[in-house]
């Protein structure tokens, strides 16, 4: 095709339609529209036809990250593979529990929103909510207001879900009698318990049985690997006093510095905000915020309006008011519509990305510019610090050059005036000091380190923290030696056989039982004793729980008999259990006041299993398709 038939055709009406639909996307999305519309989005699942994306997932991800990490986990401990399989369970999950409460038509408004943002205790300084600090806490979680107003309210609507569910649970009485009246029950309980380290003792090893099991089990029985390292490391803050200082200097730094000391001009700005919402359109903001601005300019109160009306729950009490602020602290809109006003003036309306605001200019306090007097230590500080960085970055440099050139530490140490440090040995699984930084065991593990001997190249710890290193000892990962082990082997192996012994003992003794034998001969065939707890209740106080469950999980014996079992315990010793004379407390032992008391506690744990039943059901039921 030539290039001048293409021509032609592009001037069809075709291309011009085509040509005009573009300029249209480019003027109302800008340029990188091209790429928002033509590439696909990544999705980590699709639920009943919505998409998870996989921007969705990282950001939850992070956010768990950091919550982790805030309950003093450490990085390495943290199972990433894990920790993005429950991620991206949990939002399949949240995304179904959205769907059911959109099916259920479900919402929470605007005046309970803000009544619980204002009494989130995070958002406060002296116990009063404070606009900033409701800026601040957002921003270091990732959030801005609206996306923050967004998904609090989707959490509050799913509340709403587990709270119906759970409220609506309940017992009858005659279920709660019988509940308290199982409950309270006592039983008598006697008990055989096997020993296993006692009964360990008398067993003998065959000859060759340690051997064997150390050399089929050599890997259990590995070292750690171990390094000593030795360093060199710089700190900004260490140099700092070694910058000279002279007034005539700080008089020059001064002058080149001075807008940094300066006092700009703050504005006190009061507004009054009309949102748009579920609750009210744009259309409707729009008008309510025209119809607030004639009131004003015919002679209304401010103050008195925005305590009524302004949707802004931060300022809204102190009548609009948001304080003295520099310029720029703002969106754009609001912005510009601030600066142009003067002091008791209103704006008209201004619309923004949080919807429809009236401004009113307060006061405004006048740009300060700095005296040197009243600022020298802070310029001394500021010039100490610019002298410390170029220091800093020489030497760094310098440490950097040397530690590639030299053989050793000795050299760098010797020129740059600083001292060879050493962690001693330590371990990848349990680092001390220094070497719990990542970075710095993985360079000292790095094959360039370790097996050639080399010092490490310049590890940027900080921006303002440097080091170098080198290996001075390594204690690799090894088998322990046969006799160094030997005894614990020997333990291990004779607890295992001990453990066997013991629940074979166990069934035999309650065979025997049940076969008619009498307490006392089976407790002296086997060389043990009885224990008997009278009236014992549930989570006995004292007694082993696996003992407390197996004995509440026999059957009811009748009147003269007895209920026969046995157990295995968390350390491995099994225990013959012997149950008689079961008593259920009456109803005259128990208060209304406790039936109520009950009846509560077990209708939230009924809710509790039905609100799981149900989240479960949306999961088994839903269309989840995940990609890999």
């Amino acid at each position: 095709m030539s290039i001048q038939s293409m021509r032609d055709r592009s001037e069809g009406v075709v291309a011009k339609i085509i040509v005009g639909l573009i300029i249209i996307v480019f003027a109302a999305f800008g340029m990188g529209s091209i790429t928002t519309f033509l590439a696909p989005v990544a999705k980590v699942a699709t639920v009943n036809g919505e998409d998870v994306t996989q921007q969705e997932m990282e950001v939850e991800v992070e956010r768990t990250r950091r919550i982790l990490l805030s309950q003093n986990r450490t990085p390495e401990s943290i199972n990433e593979d894990q920790l993005r399989s429950d991620v991206l369970q949990n939002l399949i999950t949240r995304k179904l529990l959205i769907q059911a409460s959109e099916d259920m038509g479900l919402e929470y408004g605007n005046t309970a929103l803000d009544a619980d943002i204002v009494a989130t205790q995070a958002f406060q300084i002296d116990g009063d909510f404070n606009s900033q600090q409701f800026q601040l806490v957002l921003g270091s979680a990732g959030y801005n207001p609206l996306s923050y107003r967004s998904e609090m309210r989707r959490d509050k609507i799913l509340a709403q879900i587990n709270s119906a569910i759970h409220s609506s649970a309940f017992l009858t009485e005659a279920e709660i009698r019988r509940a308290n009246s199982l409950a309270q029950q006592t039983r008598d309980i006697a008990f055989l318990r096997v020993d296993i380290e006692a009964l360990s003792e008398t067993i003998e090893l065959e000859e060759n049985e340690v051997n064997d099991f150390y050399l089929s089990h050599s890997t259990d029985f590995l070292t750690e690997e171990a390094v000593d390292i030795s360093f060199l490391e710089i700190n900004l803050s260490d140099y700092l006093n070694e910058v000279e200082v002279s007034e005539e200097q700080l008089q020059l730094f001064f002058a080149d510095t001075k807008s940094v000391y300066a006092e700009p001009e703050r504005r006190r700005i009061a507004h009054i905000l009309i949102d748009v919402s579920d609750e009210r359109s744009e259309e409707d903001a729009k008008s309510q915020v025209d119809d607030i601005y004639q009131q004003l300019i015919s002679g209304g109160d401010f103050t008195t309006l925005a305590k009524e009306l302004s949707a802004d729950v931060g300022s809204s009490e102190s009548g609009g008011d948001l304080g003295f602020n520099d310029q720029g602290t703002f969106v754009e809109e609001f912005e510009l519509a601030a600066q142009a006003l003067s002091v008791n003036q209103l704006s008209e309306p201004v619309k923004t990305e949080f919807g429809y605001h009236i401004l009113k200019l307060l006061d405004i306090e006048a740009a300060v510019e700095p005296v040197f007097s009243d600022v020298r230590d802070r310029v001394e500080t500021e010039f100490r610090k610019v002298g410390a960085e170029e220091l800093f970055v020489n030497i760094s440099s310098r440490l950097s050059e040397l530690s590639y050139e030299s053989g050793d530490l000795i050299e760098p140490a010797e020129e740059l005036g600083l001292e060879i440090r050493s962690t001693g040995l330590t371990t990848k699984i349990n680092p001390t000091g220094i070497a719990a930084i990542a970075s710095v065991m993985d360079a000292a593990l790095s094959p360039d380190v370790l097996l050639d001997g080399n010092n490490s190249h310049l590890l940027e710890i900080t921006p303002n923290h440097h080091l170098v290193l080198r290996v001075k000892e390594y204690q690799p990962s090894e088998i322990k030696a046969l006799e160094v082990v030997a005894t614990e082997i020997s333990k291990t192996l004779k607890l295992e056989k001990a453990s066997a012994l013991a629940k074979e003992q166990a069934q035999a003794m309650t065979t025997m039982l049940e076969d008619g034998s009498i307490t006392r001969f089976v407790a002296d065939k086997f060389n043990l004793q009885w224990t008997v707890v009278g009236e014992a209740k549930r989570n006995q106080l004292g007694m082993d729980r696996e003992i407390n469950r197996e004995a509440f999980s026999l059957p009811r014996p009748s009147d003269g008999n007895k209920s026969i079992g046995y157990t295995i315990l968390l350390n491995g010793d099994a225990a013959v259990l012997v149950v008689t004379n079961v008593q259920n407390k009456t109803e005259s032992d128990s208060t209304p006041e406790d039936l109520v008391s009950l009846g509560r506690v077990l209708a939230s744990q009924q809710g509790i299993s039905d609100y799981r039943e149900f989240r479960d059901n949306l999961v088994l039921e839903g269309s989840v398709a995940t990609t890999n």
